[in-house]
């Protein structure tokens, strides 16, 4: 039997607010995502989806359940190790692309790797032509539509290879042509590099063209 890539088991997360009972947001959560799979997530808002994906990417803390990582439990790490390991294994795509203003596209791309210390060679060339954006590689993020800054955002997160990608609404921002061809951009260069993708959605139409769902409502999986 193949080891999962990502296994969460029992994830509870909630939020204490000062004068008032405190907010339960996840309750219970648990599934297994394969190497190579893609998997919407879906629900109203509310239900806790992004709160998911920040647990998976160890930028929240749970307050219980277990996170494994291909086969080993990685939950209840420090900060630090945290930090190290999601530095190579996940990249992030949110709603509001989040380059950085002062940076061009060729920089914004590299960026991750550059923090990291790691040498990608041509590998942000090869990024940057296949999402279409090698003649805007001197632009700055303002000079940009939206979607083009989504497509940069794509490149960045693939720069170091990691195995998972997370999106949080990735398509949220843009216009109806342009949230297609940025969705089938990031569908089409995950599948091709045998990543796995969890991509937080609201909407069926964009779930269809990912995979098979998991959906939350009121913080458990329906």
């Amino acid at each position: 039997m193949t080891t999962p890539l990502l296994e969460v088991r029992d994830l509870k997360k909630g939020y204490r607010l000062e004068g008032r009972p405190p907010l339960e947001i996840l309750h219970g959560i648990g599934f297994q995502l394969a190497p190579g799979e893609c998997r919407p997530v879906c629900g109203p808002s509310g239900a806790g989806k992004s709160t998911l994906l920040s647990l998976l990417g160890g930028l929240e803390e749970a307050d219980g359940g277990e996170i494994f990582w291909k086969g080993e439990k990685i939950s209840g790490q420090s900060r630090s190790q945290w930090a190290n390991w999601r530095r190579g294994a996940i990249g992030f795509i949110f709603q509001s692309y989040h380059l950085l203003p002062e940076l061009t596209v060729e920089e914004n791309v590299r960026l991750p790797a550059m923090l990291a210390g790691v040498h990608v060679g041509e590998r942000w060339e090869d990024l940057l032509d296949q999402v279409g954006m090698t003649l805007r590689r001197d632009h700055l993020p303002g000079e940009l539509s939206g979607g083009e800054q989504q497509r940069v955002a794509v490149a960045r997160a693939l720069i170091l290879e990691p195995d998972l990608i997370l999106a949080d609404e990735p398509t949220g921002n843009l216009d109806g042509t342009s949230a297609s061809a940025v969705l089938d951009l990031l569908v089409r260069m995950v599948r091709e590099r045998q990543k796995s993708l969890l991509l937080v959605t609201h909407d069926e139409s964009v779930a269809a063209k990912v995979g098979t769902p998991l959906r939350l409502l009121d913080g458990r999986l329906a």
